[in-house]
């Protein structure tokens, strides 16, 4: 195969045997060159201003006068309320009766093999287990590390079911509210877990620094988030990409204006 750069991912890195966790420490060239995380980090600074300007966009698109005003008199749609049912099942099922570990970790380093192999990569030795998990991978770049904290796998899997069933078998309309359901249980799971695994200490997010890897993630689930919630406020697929378009465009608009008023504020210090 090869040079073979193996990451390896202790979502549980104190449930690991010391001495296998020293031997599977990633080297420090798998973590990149110091002056290449320097550069990430600043961008990751540049870019902060944007993440605030695009959610408020985002909350605008999906918070606007017009949208509360629809909800304070009329309720949430029928989608919505179960999309949020969806979500309220994965919290009564994480906490209260199983937290699916080895669920998430076989799916986390699934996408680290899919993503690997859309970079023209090859994969071996996937494997999973409740205390960690682990795949071999002949090259490693940002979109490999950090696809799993931002592709919400089983949502994806659920909605691409029910489209090939509605295709392929029988139409599947009048039984929409199940994928909403699915896609409300799959997407908490996601974000649950996500959170869960960052606040370990993940070797992904090393290579790029941490404040650039957050600040990719970040963006990246907003995007999940905003395609996520134009389905569900609409009931149409094709509402998806439309919600991109409109949140983009509000949050570009604020992002234009805090960096304005960041330049601003520089230049009267400067001036001062």
């Amino acid at each position: 195969m090869g040079a073979a750069a193996e990451t390896v991912r202790p979502l549980n890195a104190a449930a690991a045997a010391p001495a296998k966790a020293a031997a599977n420490s990633p080297s420090p060239a798998a973590n990149g060159s110091s002056g290449l995380r320097i550069l990430k980090f600043f961008v990751a600074l540049a870019l902060i201003p944007a993440c605030i300007g695009l959610s408020i966009g985002v909350h605008e698109a999906f918070l606007g006068a017009w949208t509360r005003m629809n909800l304070a008199a009329f309720g949430p749609g029928a989608l919505l309320k179960w999309f949020l049912s969806g979500i309220g099942a994965f919290a009564v099922l994480a906490i209260l009766l199983w937290r699916p570990v080895v669920v998430y970790v076989f799916g986390h380093e699934l996408i680290h093999a899919l993503a690997t192999w859309m970079c023209l990569g090859k994969v071996s030795n996937l494997s999973a287990s409740a205390r960690g998990g682990q795949v071999t991978t002949s090259k490693s770049n940002t979109f490999i590390r950090l696809a799993p904290y931002c592709v919400p796998l089983y949502a994806i899997l659920a909605a691409a079911l029910y489209f090939a069933l509605n295709a392929w078998w029988r139409p599947l309309g009048a039984h929409i509210q199940w994928l909403a359901f699915a896609l409300g249980f799959f997407y908490a799971f996601h974000i649950g877990f996500t959170l869960w695994s960052l606040r370990r200490d993940q070797p992904d997010l090393r290579p790029d620094g941490w404040l650039f890897s957050l600040v990719v993630i970040y963006l990246a689930n907003l995007a999940v988030f905003v395609l996520l919630m134009g389905f569900i406020m609409s009931g149409q697929p094709s509402a998806a990409w439309d919600s991109v378009k409109d949140s983009s465009q509000l949050g570009v608009k604020h992002s234009r204006q805090i960096y304005r008023n960041l330049g601003n504020f520089a230049q009267n210090l400067v001036s001062r």
